[in-house]
């Protein structure tokens, strides 16, 4: 095998792949394949969120994910695609308010409680009549961050739309395929494919699966006025004039494509928090296609080869994950005993 042409090739250009990217370029000679399909990374509504869930508990690595961010952000330039305004989340039952009043005592930098009539107040057009929390975290604009992000990479290493179609680990080095134009040679290979490992077979055996997202996008009521996102059945969240609206967690389906029951069960749930959605205008609907890891919701990181690394499943955490891993990603290809045992590949289950 002749010498590889680039240290690192990295396949996709969704979250996890732009920002592996953008941090390995800073001392390697990287191609970034974006691929022709579009990725679930371009309708997120870009909800930054470290307490994610009804137990309003911190996700993986949360502190250190959310501080990556940021550094991210700034490595690309995109710092202005943020808003730290922090999320809004109103308590769901009386259970889950006691749970929100006992974190704001205990981390009072990461918690504000409001009261019902506090949130009456200060936020007129959200029903929350258990109370709610404010949380750190924020919005981001997904579409113009990585349009950023891609114009910061392309200015030092390549960038390509191409279709990865296989690969061969020679142990030297690695032989990339692609659907047109001749192979390219690289020292390592790292598959952010996304939804795209399917087309792979020999990806099938790991532990991952896909789950459609699908949101809705409404003209923002004159009379509202909504400065925060807001997070509990489902979300709402403010961007560019317009409320973004989801999200569904459909593990079976017949296609990529946003449904009229979709919309209309986002819409429901919605409703609940910000009654006045009800009557404003539907712009547009879209959908994407998430994957998981079944059992920890975390994402898989590691090598399938020598020189071939696997960076997927990411699910709905694609901004804290991607920045988070895309940061350590290096340290963890030149020493594999680093990736957190978390992480680490997973092998479906043989019934």
């Amino acid at each position: 095998m002749q010498d590889p042409v680039f240290d690192v090739i990295v396949a996709g250009a969704g979250l996890s792949g732009t920002c592996a990217a953008l941090w390995l370029s800073t001392s390697n000679r990287v191609l970034l394949l974006s691929g022709t399909a579009p990725a679930a990374s371009g309708i997120a509504a870009g909800l930054v969120n470290p307490f994610a869930g009804q137990r309003v508990a911190p996700s993986w690595h949360a502190s250190l994910a959310h501080n990556d961010l940021l550094d991210t952000l700034a490595h690309a330039d995109a710092s202005d695609t943020y808003d730290p305004c922090g999320i809004l989340r109103p308590a769901l039952n009386e259970a889950q308010a006691v749970r929100m009043r006992t974190l704001a005592l205990e981390h009072a930098e990461s918690f504000t409680w409001l009261s019902r009539d506090d949130v009456h107040s200060r936020y007129p057009h959200v029903s929350a009549p258990f109370g709610a929390a404010i949380t750190i975290g924020g919005v981001i604009d997904t579409p113009r961050m990585l349009e950023y992000t891609h114009k910061t990479i392309a200015s030092r290493c390549t960038v390509q739309t191409s279709d990865l179609v296989g690969w061969e680990d020679l142990g030297s080095g690695v032989t990339v395929a692609l659907k047109s134009g001749p192979p390219l040679r690289t020292s390592k290979l790292i598959l952010a494919l996304g939804a795209g490992y399917r087309s792979f077979p020999t990806l099938s055996a790991l532990n991952l699966h896909c789950i459609k997202g699908q949101i809705v996008r409404i003209r923002t009521p004159e009379y509202l006025s909504l400065p925060i996102p807001v997070s509990g059945y489902g979300y709402v969240v403010p961007l560019r004039n317009t409320l973004v609206l989801g999200t569904t967690y459909e593990h079976s389906y017949q296609n990529d494509q946003p449904t009229k029951e979709g919309s209309k069960n986002i819409l429901a749930l919605t409703q609940q928090m910000v009654p006045c959605i009800e009557t404003a205008d539907v712009l547009d609907t879209a959908a994407g296609i998430r994957v998981g890891v079944p059992g920890t919701r975390l994402p898989m990181v590691g090598p399938l080869s020598r020189n071939v690394w696997i960076l997927t499943g990411l699910g709905s955490k694609g901004l804290l994950f991607g920045a988070h891993i895309g940061r350590n990603l290096m340290n963890w290809i030149t020493d594999p005993e680093r990736v957190p045992h978390e992480l680490h590949l997973q092998k479906k289950r043989r019934l």
